[in-house]
C-alpha cells in the first residue's frame, strides 16, 4: 500500500485510513514525502505510527490485530522529486504495490495532484486501485480510536463499465470489520435494463440493494450516498470519457470532487 503525504492535517486523516487497513491486512506500507525534505516538515516524526498505534490500543480497538500488527511492514520515503505525480509513479515503477490511499484536499503542492482534474492522474497513469479520503465530510475510520465504521456502500453501475471488480472490491472490504455486516447499493442511472439483486453473490454478511434513478449521473451518485449516509463509493472505472465519463465532464472527477464520504476507484477496461 502506497500513501503519498504532504503532511498536513487533510493527509493524516487519509493516513488513518491507510493505516488501519494496512495493519488489518498485515500489508506492507509506505508513506512517500514527495517534495523533498524541508526543514519545517517535521518528517521523521510525522506522522507517527507508533504513537498512532499506542492510541488506538489503548482505546481497545485493536483486539485479535497483533499478529498481523506485527506483519505490516512501514517505511517512510522522502523523495527529491517536486512534482508529486511523478514522484510516486518512480516508487511504483520500482517497488511493487496494490493499493494507493491520498487525500482529497489540503493546503500544499500534493493537494493539487488530488483536486478537481488533477485529483486522478496518479491513478490514471498507474491504473491501480485508489482510495480517496476527502479531508472533510464522512471517513469510516476513527482518528482518535482506529475504529472502522464501513457499513453502507454505493456501487455506481454503468452499461458500458463492468461493476464487478467494483462489487468485489466492495464485499472484500468486509475483512476490515470484527463483525462483518456491509449493505451494498447498486446504483443506476438512466433507462435499460433493470439492475437484478440475483446477479450477485449470495453471502450471510451482505445485504444487497438496487436503486434506479434518472438525471446528470454526477449529481444522482451524490445524491443517493448522502440520502443513504452511505460510508463509501466503490467505483469502476475506466479512466476515459467512455463508461464513467460519457458526458462532457468525467463523471469519476466529478463524484470525486463532490463526494463527501471516501471514493474508490477500481480501474477496469472499457466493454
Amino acid at each position: 500500500m502506497l500513501h503519498p503525504t504532504d503532511l498536513s492535517a487533510a493527509a493524516e486523516r487519509a493516513f488513518d485510513h491507510a493505516l488501519a487497513i494496512a495493519i488489518r491486512h498485515g500489508a506492507d506500507f509506505t508513506l512517500l514525502h514527495p517534495v523533498g525534505r524541508r526543514a519545517t516538515d517535521n518528517w521523521p516524526d510525522f506522522p507517527s505510527v507508533r504513537s498512532k498505534l499506542a492510541r488506538w490500543r489503548r482505546a481497545g480497538t485493536l483486539g485479535g490485530l497483533g499478529r498481523r500488527i506485527r506483519q505490516t511492514s512501514v517505511s517512510k520515503v522522502d523523495v527529491q522529486i517536486r512534482d508529486p505525480v511523478a514522484a510516486s509513479v518512480r516508487y511504483i515503477a520500482r517497488h511493487p504495490v496494490d493499493m494507493i490511499v491520498q487525500a482529497t484536499e489540503g493546503r500544499s503542492v500534493l493537494a493539487r495532484i488530488i483536486r478537481a482534474s488533477t485529483a486522478e492522474r496518479l491513478a490514471r497513469e498507474t491504473k491501480l486501485f485508489t482510495l480517496f479520503v476527502p479531508a472533510h465530510g464522512r471517513g469510516f475510520v476513527d482518528g482518535r480510536t482506529g475504529a472502522v465504521s464501513l457499513r453502507r456502500i454505493v456501487v455506481p453501475i454503468d452499461s458500458a463499465t463492468d461493476p464487478k471488480p467494483a462489487m468485489l472490491r466492495a464485499v472484500h472490504s468486509a475483512a476490515l470489520l470484527e463483525n462483518p455486516e456491509l449493505e451494498i447499493t447498486l446504483l443506476h442511472i438512466g433507462e435499460g435494463e433493470e439492475i437484478h439483486r440475483t446477479d450477485v453473490p449470495d453471502l450471510p454478511y451482505c445485504r444487497w440493494n438496487a436503486i434506479q434513478r434518472n438525471g446528470p449521473v454526477v449529481e444522482q451518485i451524490l445524491r443517493v450516498t448522502d440520502e443513504l449516509e452511505a460510508d463509501a463509493i466503490f467505483m469502476s472505472t475506466t479512466w476515459s470519457r467512455s463508461g464513467f465519463g460519457r458526458s462532457g465532464h468525467d463523471v469519476t472527477e466529478g463524484v470525486l470532487e463532490g463526494a463527501v464520504c471516501p471514493v474508490a476507484t477500481v480501474p477496469v477496461t472499457a466493454r
